[in-house]
């Protein structure tokens, strides 16, 4: 795995003194997870990792594979959110399969792939061999582990989750709660990250202070362990005190002192919270934040100073699919179905906003989400740019009553015609904002 894959994961590359020898380990047993791992690594069967997003799902594929004697470097993870279409899909896992010797082929999201991929990828790991070939060919000697964002059943039922594939991993599954369900372990991962990334930034810090470390604990950690570390880098990215606070890691709002802005965003709170659907066990997705992120974003600028928003939230994407590609401006480009002159282009202009969409506060929240939304997404069948414009248009559309259009288009970083442009495309769409299932679904 490399290093990023290891921040990603909370993981890092080795542990001092008298720690436990698993790599990453914090003391932090997620509720089972990893000794349910550690003893299924000894049966030779598929296993389910089942946990929302950015809980160590893959950290537990790996103590799967290392606990059954794996080499830590022989593990394989088959990316299915990457999969175009049905050839892409089966042509890619019979590769992988070919050559998987020894190893431990690592299934992320396999829900995402075409529904004919996943039977037969369904019937090449239940019978261990190549279904195609004549004479029968039998499948190397590897182990199997599927990384699945919600239940079997509920993927079953609502996101495309084959049966048959199912049913394939259905014998072991190893479900990894939530940090919510781990607060004592919240801490632990906070501190860890946070020396990590103060090494890596040559920064000279003291820990969390007491408020700060109390914020954490009453903080929902919708994004677990990534945005754990989310926060924490953009804490050491922009304060140079000792002490990291709870305004350093966005975890309350910096405007309480200012009864106008507090006021301004618990009514468009308060208007989400009355307008959403009421619905047990409900856990929103990265875009659902994002879009009320977005909304309180738009409330504040209204009342303040305008704010190109719609220029930094593409300046956000672009950054964040760079990110996820390793700065590849090809794989990029296909995501965002551009071209990569268009890449090369649009980065000079990024560099020149760069200053003030780091300054703003208001803006910290959105730009997380983005990176997180990122991160975890499936290659989109439409445009990842015009989907997360249309949802800032809607929210500067619904809370527009004392705002011209000039004002507007300012906010979204265009001109006048370009605003009205796109104001009639996605009303004309039969693609709306809130048809997400396309570009949403969470790995």
């Amino acid at each position: 795995m490399t290093a990023a894959e290891q921040q990603d994961h909370g993981e890092s590359k080795d542990e001092g003194a008298g720690r436990s020898p698993i790599e990453g380990y914090v003391v932090d047993n997620m509720e089972g997870a990893v000794d349910q791992a550690a003893f299924l690594a000894g049966v030779d069967l598929p296993v389910a990792v089942i946990g929302a997003r950015g809980t160590g799902k893959m950290y537990i594929a790996r103590i799967v594979h290392t606990g059954a004697g794996g080499d830590p470097e022989n593990i394989d993870v088959v990316d299915c959110r990457e999969f175009r279409n049905r050839v892409d899909a089966i042509s890619s896992i019979r590769r992988k399969l070919e050559g998987s010797q020894g190893k431990t082929l690592v299934f992320k999201s396999p829900h995402l792939m075409h529904r004919e991929a996943q039977q037969k990828l369904a019937r090449q790991i239940s019978t261990r061999t190549f279904v195609d070939a004549r004479p029968v060919s039998y499948l190397p000697n590897a182990r199997y582990v599927g990384l699945f964002p919600d239940t079997l059943e509920h993927l079953q039922a609502d996101y495309g989750l084959d049966d048959a594939l199912a049913s394939v991993f259905a014998g072991y599954p190893i479900y990894v709660p939530p940090m919510k369900e781990r607060k004592k372990a919240v801490l632990r991962w906070a501190q860890k990250i946070l020396f990590q990334e103060a090494q890596n930034y040559q920064r000279q810090v003291k820990g969390f202070s007491p408020e700060a470390e109390k914020a954490m604990l009453q903080h929902e950690w919708r994004g677990n362990i990534s945005e754990i570390r989310q926060r924490v880098v953009s804490a050491v990215e922009h304060t140079d005190r000792a002490w990291i606070s709870e305004v350093d890691l966005g975890l309350f709002l910096e405007v309480d002192d200012d009864p106008v802005s507090r006021s301004s965003n618990s009514s468009f709170l308060e208007l989400m919270d009355k307008n959403a659907p009421v619905e047990d066990g409900y856990n929103p997705t990265a875009v659902d934040e994002l879009d009320v992120a977005l909304g309180v974003a738009v409330h504040t600028v209204l009342l303040s100073k305008i704010e190109p928003l719609g220029a930094w939230l593409d300046d956000e994407l672009i950054l964040a699919v760079l990110e996820r590609y390793g700065g590849d401006a090809r794989k990029a480009a296909d995501f965002l179905q551009t071209s990569t002159r268009n890449i090369n282009r649009w980065s000079s202009k990024i560099g020149d906003r760069t200053r003030d969409r780091k300054a703003s506060l208001l803006w910290r929240e959105p730009a997380r989400l983005v990176q997180e939304w990122v991160r975890e997404a499936p290659v989109p069948e439409r445009s990842a740019q015009e989907f997360l414009q249309n949802l800032l248009l809607t929210h500067l559309e619904n809370q527009n009553a004392d705002t011209n259009i000039k004002g507007r288009s300012e906010m979204m970083g265009v001109s006048i015609p370009t605003y009205q442009k796109r104001l009639k495309t996605m009303l004309s769409s039969s693609q709306a904002p809130a048809d997400r299932k396309q570009v949403t679904s969470n790995a």
